[in-house]
């Protein structure tokens, strides 16, 4: 059996699954498993219990949008793949199917795409929005898929989508509302914190000429960022979850490189190596925007306002 923390790729035509076993599969991008995604979820996981089925998600890569409109901000994700499995499973989805999107799997029509692999994979039941679309140019919509999903013995379900503050809760939504620095907005849209995951990385160790050693970060996945600026976090080390300030930003102050860097600062966090070690950051709110200093001095004394802010609203 499929294990859910395992990002599964499907080949072209999945061969026919021989073992007898049925499942119900919530179909849908799912960038971000937020609200809605998790309101179709929970109707895939009662479904499968009522019907004996494993639930299961049917997801794609690349996102959908990326390869219909070439939009580069859609090759990254509120939830990457290997990370979306992850989530589902603490939502009772046991096994997670992932297709490459491209235009050979776009131009299929609804039955073949439901034939050719849900079918194969054992499909009993099938969750999908209500503005769910597939084919070429969206020709098919949830009718459509409710007609041939029932002249093939699989059962059809249709979740109308969940509503925030009069409107529909949405993964662009929580795109805009990071790109806006709104982190309390993104997470109450997401039900649960945002959060990235990136490596440790040696860098220039300015900040330890200061007093404010920093964690450089690479991000492991195609993560979409929130805007550039200074934020409270926390970060789980050593089983403690523990307050962090992060800058994403350019480093005005200290460089010209005009790179984007992810720094984050722990300030209770005393002789602790971090290096080679992948954390995963959780973004409480958005502080300030970056600043340039005319001195490290000021940079040092905005640097302890930060993190008396970060503790105020992170701890409250």
């Amino acid at each position: 059996m499929i294990k859910a923390t395992q990002c599964v790729s499907l080949p072209k035509r999945p061969e026919p699954d021989q073992s007898g076993m049925r499942r119900t599969f919530a179909i849908g991008k799912f960038d971000g498993l937020h609200l809605g995604h998790q309101a179709i979820i929970l109707l895939t996981v009662e479904q499968a219990r009522l019907t004996n089925t494993i639930p299961c998600i049917f997801c794609f890569d690349p996102h959908p949008r990326f390869v219909l409109t070439g939009d580069g901000s859609y090759q990254s994700w509120l939830t990457p793949p290997n990370e979306r499995a992850q989530v589902a499973e603490s939502y009772g989805i046991k096994e997670t199917y992932v297709a490459k999107f491209d235009e050979t799997f776009r131009s299929q029509t609804a039955r073949e795409f439901i034939e050719s692999y849900l079918v194969a994979l054992g499909a009993k039941v099938l969750i999908v929005g209500d503005d769910f679309h597939f084919g070429k140019n969206g020709a098919y919509d949830v009718d459509d898929v409710k007609v041939i999903g029932e002249s093939l013995g699989i059962t059809v379900h249709v979740v109308s989508k969940i509503q925030d503050e009069n409107e529909p809760v949405s993964s662009s939504r929580i795109r805009k509302c990071l790109l806006q620095g709104d982190i309390q907005g993104a997470c109450r849209l997401l039900n649960r914190p945002y959060k990235i995951c990136a490596m440790v990385v040696h860098g220039q160790h300015l900040g330890r000429t200061i007093g404010f050693p920093t964690a450089n970060l690479v991000v492991t996945e195609p993560y979409v960022l929130p805007r550039e600026g200074v934020y409270a976090v926390k970060s789980m080390i050593d089983e403690k979850k523990v307050l962090g300030v992060m800058n994403i930003g350019r480093r005005p102050t200290v460089t010209r490189e005009n790179a984007l860097r992810l720094e984050v600062h722990f300030p209770d966090l005393v002789n602790v190596d971090l290096y080679e070690k992948t954390l995963c950051i959780e973004f409480d709110e958005f502080l300030r925007e970056e600043q340039q200093f005319s001195s490290l001095d000021m940079l040092r004394q905005q640097l302890t306002r930060d993190v008396e802010h970060a503790r105020d609203v992170s701890f409250t």
